[in-house]
């Protein structure tokens, strides 16, 4: 069911969109937030289309699917389409290329697919089309009643003064931010408290177990719980931004590890150092989770008739610039050349793994003069800082 059409022609065009996306979201009873991601996915897809596919046209829809009504947007362009190397995958990250100039594109479709409840895209050199999907909060026998009230509205909005009406969707945007902030902030200083608490309990079973192996199983948990604790930490500080700074971040985790493992029969320095670098939160989280997971695997095995031993943790950019490289190497009793712990089906390899892999790490390991593990990631896994 149309509802209306929005030419893309030039910038001017892009509030035009803005305000039709507003006049409809509140017509079919969106919230302010859900108002704001459907808007900032629209948007997001609409400067697109001019952009990169010299503009077009956004057509806004009303739908059904069952019991559930839907606001659909289809935005096309006649550009020469998506390049060639790039992907589109349905369900998951929804844009790659290698191209470092088409990141932008990329990470907009990225949080479109993320923004929106439903999202699809067809490109060819004749043009994209992207078609973006919402749940409306109405029931869908109010269906055609909601699009002519859309519709009425938005012929009034032809008469009002397009400076006032933009910025009273200006205010309201602002004030849906500052309410999700303001939600966001809380969730954040619950998952805290809570962490501590978690932490806490562990510590108090680890006191009061009697057998060596449950104390051990419980340092271990410590350690892991702190990782994640020690992130969360480092996200707030940052006001909830992006991007952490990796080494002091492995410091903390290493020391952490440390103290879970603390022994006066083990001296057992560790040293962590490399270029200074940073990464998302949830690639800092992952490697906090590998680098307990190695330093506790080395406490734990590398070291055995020993009293004392060294760690080195390092995070350093490859020759060229071609990779970034975590690297975890001790000088404890190493293992059998033909030995391979990287394949290893326990639950610290699996978790080494996968975690490695989801950040297109690759690992190789090496028991000469020690134990070392090496993780390669791609050029664009970190940012120098």
């Amino acid at each position: 069911m149309d509802i209306v059409s929005v030419r893309i022609r030039a910038e001017a065009d892009i509030p035009r969109v803005r305000q039709v996306g507003d006049v409809i979201a509140s017509s079919f009873s969106f919230e302010s937030f859900a108002k704001t991601r459907m808007i900032t996915a629209i948007l997001e897809i609409t400067r697109n289309a001019l952009q990169h596919g010299g503009g077009g046209r956004a057509y806004f829809k009303a739908d059904k699917d069952g019991n559930h009504a839907w606001l659909k947007v289809v935005v096309e362009d006649q550009g020469g389409g998506l390049p060639e190397n790039s992907v589109f995958v349905k369900k998951r990250r929804p844009y790659r290329t290698p191209s470092a100039s088409m990141r932008g594109m990329g990470l907009g479709l990225t949080g479109v697919q993320s923004l929106a409840d439903a999202f699809d895209l067809q490109t060819s050199k004749d043009g994209t089309t992207a078609e973006l999907g919402f749940q409306a909060p109405i029931p869908v026998q109010e269906l055609d009643a909601r699009v002519r009230t859309a519709q009425e509205k938005l012929g009034e909005l032809s008469a009002t003064d397009p400076v006032a009406e933009l910025s009273r969707q200006n205010r309201e945007l602002a004030e849906a931010m500052a309410e999700r902030e303001l939600l966001i902030d809380e969730v954040h200083h619950r998952t805290g408290n809570n962490l501590s608490l978690i932490i806490s309990f562990i510590q108090l079973s680890k006191r009061n177990a009697k057998e060596e192996e449950t104390r051990e199983a419980m340092s271990q948990l410590e350690a892991r719980v702190h990782s994640v604790a020690k992130v969360h930490q480092e996200l707030q500080r940052a006001h909830l931004g992006e991007r952490i700074a990796l080494l002091p971040l492995l410091e903390t985790v290493a020391r952490h590890t440390q103290d879970a493992f603390s022994n006066p029969e083990f001296d057992i320095s560790i040293n962590v150092f490399g270029d200074k670098a940073s990464v998302v939160g949830s690639a800092a989280i992952d490697l906090g989770l590998i680098v307990n997971e190695l330093v506790t695997n080395s406490y734990k095995h590398a070291f055995a008739g020993q009293s004392k031993g060294k760690v080195e943790i390092a995070f350093e950019r490859g020759p060229g610039d071609e990779y970034w490289e975590l690297s975890i190497a001790d000088d404890g009793v190493g293992i059998a050349d033909d030995t391979k712990p990287e394949r290893s089906e326990s639950l610290g390899w699996r978790m080494i793994r996968a975690m490695a892999s989801r950040h297109a790490g690759k690992i190789t390991t090496s028991g000469e003069e020690g134990f070392r593990t090496s993780i390669r990631f791609p050029p664009d896994f970190a940012s120098a800082s």
